[in-house]
């Protein structure tokens, strides 16, 4: 009875503390997403929001961020337009904005039927800088009219000061494949500039993203900015042939683009060729032309080069049977070279027995920030990563680490001792949770290895002659 009235005391106590500090709150979400007087720059709860996802992003889901000649871009408060390749869903226009300045508000185009889902989160999205853009194929004909006003408002903001970034692919893409153009982009800063009276020089930076692997946690991750195109040159053709000055632009961009990329263009063979650039074949292709395939801008110079001496190779076939046998069996090609030992595996068997109780414990929360992807994917995984970086940041970190200081408080009153565990461990455990899990897959593929020597023994054998005649045809 004693322990019961003391739980209600301590749950009233609390109660009172939390509806006063509500109001501490409330007012201070006011402040963070009031706007600061110069619209180009961000007021510090935006900053502060910036800096934490940025930590999420940069060292949780990627193992390492490279942005890469930013000095490209123009002095912060001249107007600025940034194109870019899109391949993986909210993550390239995320990792553009945290590429950028931390004290710049940039502005993002995005897919139009967010903005309808909740007035709070329209507000929310507005204040993180997005803007919406609608299509045909997504929100119907009667929407287009809507884009005249993105385009307006876009346009002040640029003039503003504040950087605009667009992807005028409109959709995504589910391979590194640069999809067509269209003129939106060019029509909205040739209007701006119009509306300025020309009287200043719009730029348009060239912008690429590269993913090591679009969908793994701990991959890599690159964005590169290009040499601005100046559009003054254009002006006066613009006045006389506005079409012809927007196509002239449009090339222009697209070919910066098109050379900073992976571009694979022979569809055919992709998956072939996309398996040649990530075997050991691909690794030491890399090697021979002096890169590090660990650092991803030299994976991608590698990549890029490979994929232009395969036009060349005829043996696709070959390719696809040791592909196809290795999905078959379930194995990566690069594991192939690496296989382990049974005292290795043995050793290996035993460490994670040793080490299973404390990955248990970690698995909260961690489980929901690594899986909850999964509910949610249908036809279209491009969508993981997405999933993987916005709801643990927007709800789970935030739900999990208020969820676990509230449980501490009531059942022991550690509410700043709790609070500042959560905030030291979350990362090295976060980090732990997914490494001892790819240990043990990795493990269990080694065994798996071991199981069907036969077979994989046969397969290297393929594999070896397909790297042989690889050698004596672009190396």
């Amino acid at each position: 009875m004693i322990k019961s009235l003391r739980i209600r005391k301590k749950s009233s106590t609390f109660a009172a503390a939390f509806c006063r500090r509500s109001w501490y709150i409330l007012v201070l979400t006011v402040l963070v997403m009031k706007e600061n007087k110069k619209p180009y720059i961000a007021g510090w709860g935006y900053r502060i929001f910036k800096s934490y996802v940025r930590f999420y992003n940069d060292h949780l889901l990627y193992r390492h961020s490279y942005y890469i000649d930013k000095e490209n871009l123009p002095p912060l408060g001249e107007p600025c337009l940034i194109v870019s390749n899109h391949q993986n869903c909210a993550n390239d226009p995320l990792n553009l904005l945290l590429g950028l300045e931390n004290r710049s508000h940039p502005f993002v185009i995005a897919r139009g039927n967010i903005f309808s889902w909740n007035p709070l989160l329209t507000k929310f999205f507005l204040w993180l800088g997005m803007l919406p853009a609608f299509r045909l194929s997504h929100e119907g004909a009667e929407s287009l009219s809507k884009n005249d006003e993105t385009i307006r408002v876009s346009g002040g903001k640029m003039l503003e000061g504040n950087r605009l970034i667009m992807y005028p692919e409109g959709v995504h893409q589910h391979i590194r494949w640069l999809g067509d153009f269209s003129f939106g982009y060019t029509r909205m800063a040739f209007q701006t500039a119009e509306k300025d009276g020309f009287k200043r020089d719009i730029k348009i930076v060239p912008a690429v993203n590269h993913y090591s692997d679009y969908r793994a946690v701990q991959a890599d991750m690159l964005i590169r900015f290009g040499e601005p195109v100046s559009l003054a040159p254009y002006y006066e053709l613009y006045k006389e042939k506005p079409r012809t000055a927007q196509r002239e632009v449009n090339k222009l961009v697209r070919e910066r683009i098109q050379a900073m990329m992976l571009d694979v263009r022979d569809l055919d063979h992709y998956d072939e060729i996309d398996w040649i650039r990530n075997s050991e074949f691909g690794s030491e292709y890399c090697r021979k032309k002096s890169l590090n395939s660990e650092y991803l801008p030299d994976k991608l110079q590698s990549d890029k080069q490979l994929v232009a001496a395969l036009a060349d190779f005829a043996d696709w076939d070959a390719v696809r049977e040791i592909r196809e046998e290795e999905e078959r069996l379930r194995i990566n090609d690069i594991d192939l070279s690496k296989r382990k030992s049974i005292l290795t595996l043995s050793a290996s068997v035993l460490a994670q027995t040793l080490l299973l109780p404390l990955w248990v414990c970690t698995l909260y929360p961690n489980i929901f920030h690594y899986n909850i992807h999964r509910p949610f994917l249908r036809t279209d995984d491009m969508y993981t990563n997405s999933y993987r970086l916005i709801a643990p940041v927007v709800v789970g970190l935030p739900f999990f680490f208020l969820l676990t200081v509230l449980f501490c408080g009531l059942m022991w009153g550690w509410w700043w001792q709790s609070a500042l565990w959560m905030l030291l461990v979350t990362y090295p455990l976060s980090l732990f949770a997914f490494y001892e899990w790819k240990w043990m897959k990795n493990t269990w593929q080694g065994i798996r290895l071991l199981c069907h020597k036969a077979q994989v023994d046969a397969l290297m054998e393929k594999r070896t002659k397909l790297f042989d005649n690889l050698r004596k045809t672009i190396l």
